[in-house]
């Protein structure tokens, strides 16, 4: 019998995990199955602990893990689904991204596809560049960049997108032993690449997308410099490992 479990990140978002967490529950009932719920508080400071509690309150199906610091959305994540017991793994970021298209990577996991993700690169995607600003555009040459340096390197077959905010996999063997690098931004690209080499279809969803103006995401910042140390770190221990 099929469960899913989904896994939601959660860092400063007092703001709106309460709306959005009531929302997305409202559509997981549409689909009457059998599912489990985690949120996943990062170390959060403001007070988005104290919004989940409510949720949590309203449906018992909901899940909380806390994590007394910031550890990086892989980390949380990475720890995260050793604590599931769905066969099915969605996930999926707190601030809902691609919400329109959350049916149809559901329903493409209900019908027995291995992985489903939303796939930004993909040849009938489209991206709305119209009155996009300076820091919109570089945000998409960066992520085009990352996605290819991804695909050609620990990646065989699979030249899509894998940074997305929404995917789900089926759990096949080894998955949750498996030793993942990433503890900050890589950990989806990794279980891509673990699927990949298991020769197991990687099926995409295109969508039609633009780039928020108010992403937390800087150009300047020296978080940019730990985001591709890491990415490097993965790319050449994949190297050396298929050497």
């Amino acid at each position: 019998m099929q469960k899913f479990s989904f896994l939601i990140p959660c860092y400063n978002c007092e703001k709106f995990i309460l709306s959005n967490g009531l929302k997305l529950l409202k559509k997981i009932k549409k689909f009457n199955i059998n599912f489990e719920i985690f949120f996943l508080n990062d170390g959060s400071k403001d007070s988005s602990l104290q919004e989940l509690r409510k949720l949590q309150f309203k449906y018992n199906k909901v899940k909380i893990i806390n994590f007394q610091k910031n550890e990086g959305k892989s980390a949380v994540l990475k720890k995260s689904i050793k604590k599931t017991k769905g066969n099915i793994i969605v996930f999926y970021d707190c601030d809902l991204p691609y919400f329109n298209y959350f049916n149809s990577i559901i329903r493409l996991l209900k019908n027995g596809h291995d992985f489903v993700t939303i796939d930004r690169r993909a040849i009938q995607s489209k991206f709305y560049y119209a009155n996009s600003n300076l820091y919109q555009i570089f945000r998409y040459l960066v992520s085009k960049f990352v996605n290819i340096l991804i695909s050609f390197t620990i990646l065989s077959n699979y030249r899509g997108d894998t940074q997305s905010g929404l995917k789900g996999f089926r759990v096949i063997k080894h998955l949750k032993n498996q030793k993942f690098i990433s503890n900050k931004f890589f950990l989806d690209a990794e279980i891509i690449s673990f699927f990949d080499q298991k020769n197991l279809k990687i099926t995409s969803v295109p969508i039609k997308y633009k780039i928020s103006k108010t992403s937390s995401i800087r150009i300047l910042a020296l978080n940019n410099i730990l985001y591709f140390y890491e990415l490097f770190k993965i790319i050449i221990t994949r190297l050396v490992k298929f050497r």
